[in-house]
């Protein structure tokens, strides 16, 4: 069978691999569509993660963790899923016409609902992490939430936000790229504001209602209680930590900063308006089952539409164009790779 195999940093190739054999706890899935993670990209570029990100072979391995497919074969011990079911599974190795996974239904393996088409379900992994996030920050009625990121989490945040019907005061999308922004309006962001052109705290605070410090009332803050970083920290981008942007942002006592993004490396930050302000910081990583069979309902019933966020499809033989179109952020958000 073919598969894409990565070797190292920027080295991934499509070749002839064995198809797998399955074990008796294993279901073999024909791959219909596999996404491009965040995760995947660190992996590229720097060769983070790739313990947990690859099924590896003799010689390199086979990334892809957002795939869903058509069950082809079903081990003697497996039960609740049969040959023909479409499912979306959530384990190494999609980034091939065939991967072998250890079955857990509606833990690690969901039925597809015919609702959902085969690219709209290998997004189900990244907006099952927006929902997760989403719910670390207990957003709630007539607050201020700012997202910082427009990739597939801060544009899937926007989503599970209106989809909730969550009577939040205003919502603010922040990134780099108008192509990006763009697609945040068209989801639901009522403001959006791009880094590159403006100063984020500058523009949020003409956007919202402005609050005076306790201990200094003449200064005067932009009332933002959640914020979501979706960004991390990325090499080769040269402006102010996000994480940075966020305590001088939120607001007194009330604020809270969900961090989901990934950190390419260490970072020094200024916490002295984080204890000033008493902020909280939550990390925010991956998701739980029942937050996945949540995230799949909001796809069976079209109250989220994925299919906005997918930018671009490859075919298998085009892996290495397909990460590296990943990579460019004005040009793409989800790049799909359908075997």
């Amino acid at each position: 069978m073919k598969a894409a195999v990565f070797y190292g940093p920027r080295d991934i190739r499509t070749e002839e691999v064995e198809k797998p054999k399955i074990q008796d706890n294993e279901i073999l899935i024909k791959v219909k569509a596999c996404g491009i993670c965040g995760s995947d990209l660190h992996m590229y570029k720097y060769n983070m993660f790739s313990v947990i990100l690859l099924r590896y072979l003799k010689k390199g391995g086979i990334p892809g963790h957002e795939y869903s497919g058509v069950v082809e074969e079903v081990g003697t011990k497996v039960v609740g899923i049969k040959e023909g079911d479409r499912v979306v599974a959530l384990t190494s190795g999609g980034m091939a016409e065939y991967v072998p996974v250890p079955c857990f239904l509606n833990d690690n393996v969901f039925k597809l609902p015919l609702e959902v088409s085969y690219e709209e379900g290998a997004t189900l992994e990244p907006l099952s992490n927006s929902y997760h996030a989403m719910m670390k920050g207990k957003p709630s009625k007539g607050e201020n939430v700012v997202i910082f990121g427009a990739g597939a989490i801060g544009l899937g945040l926007v989503e599970c936000l209106r989809a909730l019907d969550i009577d939040i005061n205003k919502l603010i999308v922040v990134d780099l790229s108008d192509h990006r922004l763009n697609i945040a309006e068209q989801l639901g962001a009522d403001e959006v504001v791009n880094a590159r052109k403006t100063n984020p705290r500058i523009r949020i605070n003409k956007l919202v209602e402005s609050i005076p410090l306790p201990q200094a009332p003449e200064m005067k803050m932009p009332k933002v209680d959640i914020i979501y970083d979706c960004v991390g920290y990325m090499k080769e981008h040269k402006g102010p930590i996000v994480l940075q942007q966020a305590i001088n942002m939120a607001s007194v006592n009330t604020g809270r900063i969900v961090v989901h993004g990934i950190f390419e490396g260490n970072v020094s930050l200024n916490i002295v308006e984080l204890v000033a302000k008493q902020i909280n910081i939550i990390g925010s990583f991956g998701f739980t089952s029942d937050e996945a069979k949540k995230s799949l309902e909001l796809l069976q019933t079209k109250k989220v539409n994925q299919s906005k966020i997918i930018s671009h499809k490859f075919p298998l033989d085009k892996a290495k164009e397909a990460f590296e179109t990943q990579c460019k952020i004005d040009e793409s958000v989800k790049v799909l790779i359908k075997p």
